[in-house]
């Protein structure tokens, strides 16, 4: 966190300027900057320089106007956002090196810049209050920190399950001619002067208006109830004729029109199948397919449980080190950086959420730093490659090759490298946790999927 830079205004600028701090209390100070003039002048003059040698103004040819009538024309916004670039730098710089812990950004309370005179250029004085969190240091780890990974069984009852939710998902799709009580139905629906497309999902609706439409064949037209067909549940209203139409809207009696009928058959377990949930010629037969249904079951179970021991360790951070947040001027950066609905989500429903992930991101910085761990640029861009492969293969794709770099690469710039930035504090944390759990004790203990969902719904 900290003041935001211009990329331009990226660089080392050797200014002593005259900085001091003081605390207001444990989780609030200001910040004092004095600029002196002999400290930007030459950084000013030079930049009018440089704008002159751009400046196309009519009667004068290029390069050739005056630097007065530059500096009268010019010369306060340019010398304002050059100020204003080297008191960020330096503002940041000073936060950094005094190890603030700060909460969002500098707030300017004060300053001489407005009255700024550029024909009699004198120090300019800066206020800034910032929020911050308390002095804490996290302490180290050894065997004597104890914690639990949970083992989940993988009962075969839940391997069929899997298997037959994959079967339906990869389901084979046949157009019939004749309406049965297993169809979906695409039709056209009238009503009050009005036409609506609809989908029907004859396994869900009511059983006895479904006898209207059993039986009959594409292109046929039926009067029906909707509201009986639908059980009076406006969700199902909705995923019949599309999301906003209200139950109360509706008349009692409607016209629909067959236009196609369509039946989904489960799959079958063959090299086909297993060929498209696990690329053509890594499973043979269904021993071998079971086994490897076993082993996700057990990779997506370990997942979950190193989330909860993550889950667990990062809790327990929290709540061991004393850390002060200044509450009032949270809410009130809150509000100042986000929309009135977000901002009143976030201080009424996730608040304290909020405040422990900004106390976390320090404590993991804590631990970074007094242990020297760090994040390769090779890192973050294999992570986003294994990421971009598993949603590109799970869309279909299976030979995604060379393409996946180009994909990684404008993933990684999207949205100002905000995607960079989160892949980068994601391994960050995972070193982290991974560094606590290799110097502490890790007890395994097998437990059920469903007390283990007992156990992750509390934390």
């Amino acid at each position: 966190m900290g003041v935001r830079v211009p990329p331009s205004a990226r660089k080392l600028i050797k200014i002593l300027l005259k900085i001091t701090k003081k605390k207001i209390s444990k989780t609030e100070s200001s910040i004092d900057l004095i600029l002196e003039n002999k400290d930007y002048i030459n950084i000013f003059e030079n930049k009018l320089k440089d704008l002159k040698k751009r400046v196309n103004l009519k009667g004068f040819r290029p390069g050739m106007v005056p630097i007065q009538l530059i500096k009268k024309m010019y010369g306060k916004s340019v010398l304002v956002e050059e100020i204003n670039k080297i008191i960020s730098e330096k503002i940041n710089s000073f936060i950094k090196d005094e190890k603030i812990k700060i909460i969002g950004e500098p707030i300017a309370k004060e300053s001489d810049i407005d009255k700024i005179d550029i024909n009699n250029l004198k120090n300019i004085f800066f206020k800034f209050h910032v929020g911050h969190l308390s002095d804490f240091k996290v302490g180290s780890f050894s065997k004597k920190n104890k914690y639990l990974l949970h083992n989940i069984k993988v009962e075969n009852k839940v391997i069929n399950e899997t298997i037959e939710n994959l079967k339906v998902q990869y389901a084979d799709i046949n157009n019939i001619k004749v309406v049965t009580d297993k169809s979906n139905i695409y039709s056209e629906i009238r009503y009050s002067e009005k036409e609506h497309k609809g989908l029907l999902d004859m396994t869900i609706l009511d059983k006895s208006e479904s006898k209207k439409i059993i039986g009959k064949k594409l292109k046929d037209t039926v009067i029906i109830n909707l509201k009986k067909l639908a059980k009076n549940k406006e969700e199902t209203i909705s995923q019949i004729l599309g999301s906003g139409t209200k139950i109360d809207e509706i008349p009692t009696k409607v016209s629909l029109k067959i236009d196609n009928i369509i039946e989904r058959t489960p799959a079958v377990l063959n090299t086909s199948f297993f060929d498209k949930i696990f690329g053509p010629g890594k499973v043979k037969n269904k021993k071998e397919f079971n086994s490897e249904i076993k082993k996700s079951i057990e990779f997506n179970y370990m997942r979950e449980s190193e989330f909860y021991l993550n889950k667990i360790i990062e809790n327990e951070l929290i709540s061991k080190n004393e850390i002060h947040m200044p509450s009032e001027y949270v809410k009130e950066w809150v509000k100042k950086n986000n929309d009135e609905e977000t901002s009143n989500k976030i201080i009424n429903e996730q608040f304290d959420d909020y405040c422990n992930q900004i106390k976390w991101s320090y404590i993991v910085d804590d631990i970074v730093n007094e242990n020297k761990l760090s994040v390769e640029n090779n890192e973050i861009q294999e992570v986003a490659k294994n990421q971009i492969e598993q949603q590109l293969i799970s869309s279909g794709m299976q030979n995604v090759g060379k393409d996946v770099n180009k994909f990684v690469e404008n993933y990684l710039k999207h949205n100002n490298g905000e995607n960079y930035l989160k892949i980068f504090n994601q391994i960050k944390s995972n070193k982290v946790f991974n560094l606590i759990k290799e110097k502490s004790t890790i007890t395994n203990k097998s437990i059920t999927f469903n007390k283990f969902k007992s156990l992750a719904s509390k934390i």
